[in-house]
């Protein structure tokens, strides 16, 4: 069997339209990301930081990557049911020689909605940010007391 373009092309065009059939009804499924609870679409001025959900017997952790940002640019809000982080990057440079003016902006937008599994007291929380990494720390609410029970 010999390869032909237009197969190719042929065959990318139906994954397309499997892809992007139902915009008819709403947004794709592929195209939706996490948010606020529930599913919203997906952009590509957005990016989601990596970032790492780890629980205590007294707080839960959050670490989230936000390269390139100042902490005055990050907002962190809590629900009922996780915490939402958002921040936006923007750089501008200017470069001069002789006579040349280059200038350039670029702008982005990181968000991250992570459930929480622990109810946390939202007041105590406690940021930091350090060298592109986010940390908050999220006092837990009740700590549940184990009880032993011996087994005669």
């Amino acid at each position: 069997m010999s390869w032909n373009i237009y197969d190719e092309i042929r065959r990318m065009e139906e994954m397309m339209e499997r892809l992007f059939g139902d915009f008819e009804g709403g947004i794709s499924s592929a195209l939706l990301t996490e948010g606020r609870g529930g599913l919203v679409p997906y952009s590509e001025r957005y990016r989601e930081p990596y970032a790492d959900l780890q629980e205590t017997d007294k707080e839960v952790i959050v670490t989230a990557e936000i390269p390139g940002v100042t902490k005055g640019d990050i907002d962190i809000s809590l629900t009922d049911t996780g915490i939402e982080i958002s921040a936006d990057a923007k750089h501008e440079a200017k470069k001069e020689k002789e006579d040349v003016l280059h200038s350039g902006r670029s702008y982005s937008k990181f968000y991250k909605f992570l459930s929480l599994q622990s109810k946390v007291h939202a007041d105590k929380a406690k940021a930091t940010y350090k060298n592109g990494v986010l940390e908050v720390k999220l006092p837990k609410a009740e700590t549940e007391k184990k009880n032993t029970i011996k087994v005669e």
